[in-house]
């Protein structure tokens, strides 16, 4: 597995990206055409390296990120169709208007995805496990997460943290490091709630799973890594379902393949 190229130990100035030069950043092909376009801007921070205002293009459809991570202690530990994958990615659903975000876990390297709804949401605050399927959620796995953005938006945005958090991306432009006045940030409203889902369910492949009872029982349940175009897929689902119930209407027609069955998890039961 190729690694980054390390740019700088600790420089948190975001620099502009010019042209299309991406590869000298990420020293990984299969990361750069992840980044279509041009223009943007990067940093690199303790082994994170963030990249802003550059789309991010699965293999089915181009979204467009405020900012994009690529954490070297996130990655897999093999080669697999992991490679090139951010370990974060940010942006705001065009569709919906919601902010959205696909996480990498940090210790098993499986993504997860999440959907932030506004104060006036109809769901906001509730507890992801009181949601009934019958209001037309439907996500792999089925909702596994459900809390008010971490701490809010910071005016002082440290790169390590934020790419791990689960918080929206401030409409003012980021600032890394320390401000000189109060005026050079615009407080955003920190409420928004988070509903979300993970890939690290028994009918999922585990980039770096520590059990050996869900390696054993991969070919039984038909297990597949779920990459970065599935659950990009699956948080646009998502987002049209928490907007259909905000508008009160029919849940939308899912997009992507049928779901694995909740049941066939034990941990989920059904």
């Amino acid at each position: 597995m190729t690694k980054k190229k390390t740019v700088a130990s600790r420089s948190t100035a975001l620099v502009p990206i010019t042209g299309t030069a991406l590869a000298p950043i990420l020293d990984s092909n299969d990361a750069v055409e992840r980044l279509p376009g041009v223009g943007g801007s990067f940093a690199r921070d303790r082994g994170v390296t963030l990249v802003t205002d550059r789309p991010y293009a699965t293999r089915d459809r181009v979204v467009p990120a405020s900012e994009i991570y690529f954490v070297d202690e996130a990655k897999p530990s093999a080669d697999g169709p992991w490679l090139g994958e951010a370990d974060k990615v940010a942006w705001r659903d065009e569709a919906s208007g919601y902010e959205c975000i696909m996480l990498r876990d940090r210790h098993e390297s499986f993504l997860s995805g999440y959907v932030g709804v506004p104060r006036e949401h109809p769901l906001w605050g509730w507890d992801h496990e009181a949601v009934s399927p019958a209001l037309g959620i439907a996500v792999h796995g089925g909702l596994t997460y459900s809390e008010i953005c971490q701490d809010g938006p910071s005016p002082t945005r440290d790169i390590l943290v934020e790419s791990r958090r689960i918080c929206h991306v401030p409409a003012t432009p980021p600032k890394y490091g320390p401000i000189d006045h109060a005026s050079d940030y615009r407080v955003d409203d920190p409420h928004a709630f988070w509903f979300g889902f993970d890939c690290n369910h028994i009918y999922d492949i585990v980039p770096n799973a520590r059990s050996h009872r869900r390696q054993f029982l991969s070919a039984e349940t038909a297990a597949e890594y779920r990459d970065d175009t599935y659950v990009v897929r699956e948080i646009v689902n998502l987002a049209a379902q928490l907007k259909a119930i905000a508008d009160g209407t029919l849940a939308p027609g899912r997009e992507g393949p049928p779901l694995p069955p909740i049941g066939l998890d034990p941990q989920r039961g059904g």
